[in-house]
């Protein structure tokens, strides 16, 4: 009796039950090699051309501007020259970080004459590098109201220097009953940050990212 033979009759002397268990496990099988074979690979093709996308286009757009000719490539770095330099009103002005520093401040220090507000402490922390920009930043302390406090922080997006708060921390202390008619009293300390045009010198000890 050949081999084919002796399955068929191995198949024909099982139940029904051990038959539908058999087709079940084969489907199975069946299933996962078709997914890990097939769907797989393809799920994984379509990943990695997804992610090469960015670049290609990018490269694309470089080789048709350089077919477009050495004028057309003259006039993309203009656009681009004049869009940096419309950026860079919103840096501050100084020569190093310390004088972007002090500009800073100069902004910063006005918004702070409120008859609700004591600005107990102003200080320029080491400047960061970031790229071939100098970030600059301000520490403020002081002691304000709810009302005080939200001013400030209006302020600074809306000013045309790119300014941004970088650390915030309130304390509101404790008011109980006996202290509702009291004023309000909010202790905080608010790290505003700039971008200046400047390096940053190694023996200023600003880390550099």
């Amino acid at each position: 009796m050949n081999p084919f033979d002796r399955i068929r009759d191995k198949l024909r002397s099982l139940s029904q039950r051990e038959r539908l268990l058999l087709l079940a496990c084969a489907a199975f099988v069946l299933l996962f090699a078709l997914v890990r074979f097939g769907v797989f690979p393809a799920v994984d093709s379509y990943r990695k051309s997804r992610a090469a996308i960015p670049q290609r286009q990018g490269t694309l757009a470089r080789y048709r501007l350089a077919a477009q000719g050495e004028e057309r490539i003259d006039e993309a770095f203009a656009e681009a020259a004049a869009r940096l330099e419309e950026m860079e009103e919103g840096i501050l002005p100084g020569d190093n970080p310390a004088a972007a520093g002090s500009a800073l401040q100069g902004i910063l220090k006005p918004w702070l004459e409120r008859p609700d507000t004591r600005l107990t402490s102003v200080r320029t922390l080491a400047p960061v590098q970031k790229g071939a920009y100098a970030e600059v930043a301000v520490q403020l302390d002081l002691q304000t109201t709810t009302e005080g406090l939200a001013s400030l922080l209006a302020q600074i997006p809306r000013h045309p220097k790119i300014l941004k708060v970088k650390k915030l921390s309130v304390n509101s202390g404790y008011y109980g009953a006996a202290m509702a008619n009291r004023r309000e009293n909010l202790v905080a300390s608010v790290v505003v940050a700039g971008m200046a045009a400047a390096e940053v010198e190694a023996k200023a000890g600003g880390a550099r990212e």
